[in-house]
């Protein structure tokens, strides 16, 4: 192990999730658009099954049982009045869970405002946001990621639409 690695494994042991022995989890899976949904995703890393796949690994890290999943299928981020997202916000309100995991923030919402009161309905709830590939979570430093990512996800998402737009009207022109 190189001191790298060594420095890169203590600085993860102070950002990851503490373990909570016997700690149950839901899992959340989006995939942006009917063909994704259907098809099972022809990015793998955003697939329905490859987000569950992390999904799982992550909960096993952590020390977790998922003990429901919710997958929204075809459906964007970029609205937070998704059906099964708000099934999630409703049953971790009404049942004992330890933590919300996602494969990535952006799964979760793709604006500022959405990712804020998601979040903070979680944590109304005591539930812990986990990201299967990002290092986020309550400390000063995982707030920040998490900020970072949700906005970059923002940024990602509004110059998709102005790029999108810029491409039609020179199409038509």
């Amino acid at each position: 192990m190189t001191i790298i690695d060594a420095d890169r494994t203590a600085i993860d042991s102070l950002v990851a999730p503490t373990p909570f022995p016997g700690s149950f989890a839901v899992s959340y899976l989006r995939v942006s658009t009917k063909e994704q949904a259907e098809k099972g995703g022809t990015d793998e890393e955003y697939s329905i099954p490859a987000q569950r796949e992390a999904n799982r690994r992550k909960a096993e890290q952590i020390g977790a049982t998922v003990i429901e999943e919710f997958v929204d299928a075809g459906e964007s981020a970029c609205k937070a009045d998704r059906p099964e997202l708000m099934r999630m916000i409703k049953y971790v309100a009404e049942h004992q869970v330890n933590y919300c995991i996602v494969h990535k923030v952006d799964r979760l919402a793709r604006n500022r405002a959405d990712d804020v009161a998601i979040h903070l309905a979680l944590r109304d709830a005591g539930v812990m946001l986990v990201s299967a590939s990002e290092n986020i979570d309550e400390t000063p430093s995982g707030m920040l990621l998490h900020g970072i990512m949700s906005s970059i996800a923002e940024f990602y998402s509004r110059n998709l639409a102005t790029e999108t737009v810029k491409g039609t009207t020179q199409k038509a022109a």
